[in-house]
C-alpha cells in the first residue's frame, strides 16, 4: 500500500496538518515529527487530527521518540513509531478514540437552595447572640489590657565617686593615652575674618601752594631762541620738582643774551620751595640752546595740616582686632569640638590671608579701617582620648561589688605649661561607681503591682539614693504592665561628694 512520508515543521498548526495530508492523496501518510515539537501539542489537537484524516479516508502515524506525544497520540488511536523503518515494517493498528463521559446535568434549583441557607448563628436566639458578642468584646478588652499599658521606671542607684589629680603631658608626638599621663593631642585650624575702624589721632601736612621764582635763561646760540610758555626747568637737588614757566619770550640771536621769566612750580608744598641757583636743568627742547637759573630761591610754596594715622593707631587696632579674631577662631573650634580639651596657650595665628589698612600708612583720612582675615591653629585633645586616659587612671580605684556609671577629665591646678615638645596640664579624673542592675529582674519584679508596692519592692530589693520615679502610661492605668517589654527602666545619677 502507497505510504507518503509528510515532514512535519516546528509552525505547523492543525489545518496546515490537515492540508498536507489532502495534498498528499495517499491511503496512508506517516507524518515525520520534529524534536522540538510544533503547534499540535494536546491530546484535544491529536484527537481532531485524527478526525481530520478520517474525513479524507487516510489512515496516519506519528514518527517520535517524546514519550509525552507518544502518549497523547496513542490516547487519540494513532499508531506511533520511534522510526521510519520501523513504520514501513510494521503493522498500523488503530485504536478507538476514547469519548469522555458526559456529566451530569447538576440540579440549579438544589445548588441555588445550598447557596442561600442560613448561617449557623441565625438559628441562635437573641440572648445568646448578645452572650457570644459579649465574650468576644470581653477576650478583646483583655488583650489590650494584657498588650496596650505600658510603663518608665527611673531608677537612682546609691554611688560612690573618686577622683585623683593626673600631671600630663599633651604633645602631637603621642599616638595613645598611657598611665603615666601621656596626651595626644592634634593640631586643629580655624579661619576667622573681620573689620575694625577707629578715629585717627595722628596729623599730617598735605600740600597747598605751589612755590614761585624768577628764571633766567641764556642764549648758548648767535640764533634768537623762542621761550615758551610752560618751558620746564627741573630742580638739581630733587629731580622730581619741575618749574613752568608762565610767561613766553625770545631771547636775542647772540651768544650770551639773557631774558627773566617768572615761573611757579607744578606741584605744591613747601617742598617746592628751592634755594638759589637750584632750578638749571632745561627739559626738550631747549636741552641745548638755553641755560637756566634762579638767582633767587623759590618761595611761597606752602603746607597746611590735616588728621592721619599715626603708628599707635595702626598698631593698636590691629592688636585690638587680632584679640577679637583670637576670640572667634576659639569659639569656633569649641562649637567644632564640643567635649575636647582645648590647650589654650598654644592658640596661635598661622597666616595672614588678607590683611588690608585703610587709608595705607602716611594718608590723611578721618578715619583708620582694618580689614583681617587669619588662619589660627591650636592643639586640642579628643574626648575619646580624654576618656581613655580616665579609665587607665581610675581604674585600680574601683570600689569592690561596683561598676563605672559617670566619668568626667576636667582641668585643675594652674593651665597648660609649655615644655620641651608639648605642653604640661594637671587634670582631675572625676568618676562615679553604682553597684549593676539587672534591667530584665526588675520587669519581672514589678510587672501587674500598682505604683505604691513597686516602689516599696524596688526600695527594698536595690540599693537607691532616692524613691523610684513611676511614670504610666496611660495614666489612669491602676497596675503596672504585664508584659515585661512594655516596661522600660532608666538609671540617673547623683553623685555622693567624692571620697579620695
Amino acid at each position: 500500500m502507497k505510504t507518503a512520508l509528510i515532514p512535519v515543521d516546528p509552525l505547523d498548526d492543525l489545518a496546515a496538518l490537515a492540508d498536507k495530508i489532502a495534498w498528499a492523496k495517499a491511503p496512508r501518510a506517516l507524518l515525520l515529527w520534529p524534536p522540538k515539537g510544533c503547534e499540535v501539542e494536546s491530546a484535544l489537537d491529536f484527537v481532531r487530527l485524527r478526525r481530520a484524516a478520517d474525513a479524507l479516508g487516510t489512515q496516519i502515524a506519528l514518527i517520535t521518540r517524546q514519550r509525552r506525544l507518544q502518549r497523547l497520540a496513542a490516547s487519540a488511536g494513532i499508531p506511533v513509531f520511534s522510526t521510519r523503518q520501523a513504520a514501513l515494517r510494521k503493522a498500523w493498528r488503530w485504536r478507538p478514540v476514547r469519548v469522555p463521559r458526559r456529566r451530569h446535568r447538576r440540579d440549579l434549583n438544589a445548588l441555588q437552595a445550598a447557596a442561600h441557607r442560613p448561617y449557623p448563628w441565625e438559628n441562635l436566639s437573641p440572648a445568646r447572640r448578645w452572650g457570644v458578642f459579649s465574650l468576644g468584646v470581653l477576650a478583646v478588652l483583655l488583650l489590650a489590657a494584657f498588650v496596650l499599658p505600658g510603663a518608665e521606671i527611673t531608677l537612682t542607684p546609691r554611688t560612690t565617686t573618686r577622683h585623683v589629680d593626673i600631671h600630663t603631658v599633651i604633645s602631637p608626638a603621642y599616638a595613645a593615652p598611657t598611665a603615666n599621663g601621656h596626651l595626644p593631642g592634634r593640631w586643629v585650624t580655624a579661619t576667622v575674618s573681620g573689620n575694625a575702624s577707629r578715629l585717627v589721632s595722628g596729623r599730617t601736612a598735605l600740600p597747598d601752594r605751589p612755590a614761585i621764582t624768577m628764571l633766567t635763561f641764556t642764549n648758548l646760540t648767535s640764533q634768537p631762541v623762542v621761550i615758551p610758555r610752560g618751558a620746564r626747568v627741573r630742580s638739581q637737588s630733587r629731580r622730581a620738582i619741575v618749574f613752568a614757566t608762565t610767561e613766553a619770550d625770545t631771547l636775542p640771536g647772540r651768544v650770551g643774551a639773557q631774558v627773566r621769566l617768572p615761573a611757579r612750580a607744578l606741584s605744591r608744598g613747601e617742598v617746592t620751595n628751592r634755594p638759589p641757583h637750584d632750578l638749571r636743568l632745561v627739559e626738550p627742547p631747549l636741552t641745548f640752546a638755553v641755560l637756566a637759573d634762579n638767582p633767587a630761591s623759590a618761595h611761597g610754596g606752602r603746607d597746611r595740616p590735616a588728621p592721619a594715622p599715626s603708628p599707635d593707631d595702626y598698631r593698636e587696632l590691629e592688636a585690638a582686632l587680632r584679640a577679637d579674631l583670637a576670640a572667634q577662631a576659639l569659639s569656633k573650634v569649641q562649637q567644632q569640638f564640643p567635649h575636647a580639651l582645648v590647650v589654650l596657650p598654644s592658640l596661635k595665628a598661622e597666616t595672614d590671608l588678607e590683611r588690608t589698612f585703610d587709608p595705607p600708612d602716611g594718608q590723611p583720612a578721618n578715619i583708620l579701617r582694618l580689614t583681617l582675615r587669619t588662619r589660627y591653629r591650636v592643639l586640642v585633645v579628643s574626648h575619646d582620648d580624654l576618656q581613655a586616659l580616665g579609665q587607665l587612671v581610675i581604674q585600680p580605684h574601683t570600689p569592690p561589688g561596683q561598676h563605672l556609671v559617670d566619668l568626667v577629665v576636667v582641668p585643675t591646678g594652674a593651665g597648660p605649661q609649655p615644655v620641651e615638645g608639648g605642653y604640661a596640664w594637671t587634670l582631675r579624673v572625676q568618676a562615679a561607681f553604682a553597684p549593676p542592675l539587672n534591667a530584665a529582674a526588675i520587669q519581672r519584679l514589678v510587672r501587674g503591682h500598682t505604683p505604691a508596692a513597686v516602689r516599696a519592692r524596688l526600695q527594698h530589693a536595690l540599693p537607691l539614693a532616692s524613691p523610684p520615679h513611676i511614670r504610666r502610661f496611660p495614666s489612669w492605668w491602676p497596675l503596672m504592665p504585664w508584659l515585661p517589654m512594655r516596661i522600660r527602666i532608666h538609671t540617673t545619677i547623683h553623685p555622693s561628694p567624692p571620697d579620695t
